[in-house]
């Protein structure tokens, strides 16, 4: 459904992080939702990949945080949580929550 490589900003507990992003968006099909057709419209799921600049530190305080936003350019945010990360850097695998934010 959508793509967006770019800028972000991550938001962990209130602390800003520059970051950059490799996120993809999705429609659910019809007939894999439980829901009635006029119910499921517009269900759509995303997930990506951060590279947080500030490197492994920022990464782990990314991963722990109680609250985490994803925050475009244009000002739009995304709820995610962590799925995985990569070890020795600042990259991080998210799944997002609600509607994607580009």
């Amino acid at each position: 459904m959508g793509e967006y490589q770019g800028d972000v900003t991550v938001i962990a507990d209130g602390a800003e992080h520059s970051a950059t992003a490799d996120l993809r968006s999705w429609a659910e099909l019809p007939e894999a939702v439980p829901l009635a057709p006029d119910e499921a419209a517009g269900l759509t799921d995303w997930n990506g990949k951060i590279d947080v600049a500030a490197g492994e530190d920022a990464a782990w305080g990314v991963m722990d945080a109680e609250e985490r936003l994803l925050r475009m350019p244009d000002g739009r945010t995304g709820d995610f949580v962590v799925s995985r990360r990569y070890f020795g850097t600042g990259i991080l695998l998210i799944t997002g929550s609600g509607d994607p934010p580009f």
